[in-house]
């Protein structure tokens, strides 16, 4: 993997920050780091249940590309 623009600590610190200003937002299942589409630096990887509830959620976070995902209601088996 080549080098990216943002450390994994710099990417924890806003990851932590959208955590505190999305997180309480129905629907908004979890918020990871993963590594953008161009590969030249990460973004966070945020799973919502329905697509309606990412409306509102930002492109970027704070230099960080948002990347959503649908992934519909989680149960515990």
């Amino acid at each position: 993997m080549a080098a990216t623009k943002h450390s994994m600590e710099q990417a924890r610190e806003i990851q932590k920050a959208f955590q505190e200003r999305f997180g309480d937002r129905k629907g908004l299942l979890g918020i990871g780091i993963c590594l953008n589409p161009r590969e030249d630096d990460l973004a966070l990887n945020v799973s919502v249940s329905r697509s309606e509830q990412a409306s509102g959620l930002p492109a970027s976070f704070d230099g960080l590309e948002v990347i959503v995902d649908v992934v519909g209601s989680v149960r515990a088996y």
